[in-house]
């Protein structure tokens, strides 16, 4: 019997668990970026907090659990896709408060 003997896992395993989870978060943030006018806009974030806990992480709100998703998947990034400095998103995300 192995030590960790909870179900959950606490990253991504492979290409298509992380391309399922970046179609959520891609449509979620979409929603929350609609300001509540997109279709399902108020059920989605169930979805992404029920998606972080199976990865053994929790969140207090909307925001944050797009944040953690987010993690997870530059996680993943990392580690498998060779990412090396910053993504796109990250890079133009300085920009925002010009």
């Amino acid at each position: 019997m192995s030590q960790n003997s909870s179900k959950k896992k606490n990253s991504i395993t492979s290409l298509d668990e992380y391309d399922q989870l970046s179609q959520l978060y891609s449509d979620a943030w979409d929603r929350v970026q609609s300001g509540g006018t997109g279709a399902g806009y108020s059920g989605i974030h169930y979805e992404v907090f029920n998606v972080i806990r199976k990865y053994g992480r929790v969140a207090n709100g909307r925001d944050e659990a797009l944040s953690e998703l987010k993690k997870l998947l530059k996680e993943f990034e990392r580690e498998h896709l060779g990412e090396k400095d910053k993504s796109d998103e990250d890079y133009l995300s300085k920009f925002d408060d010009l």
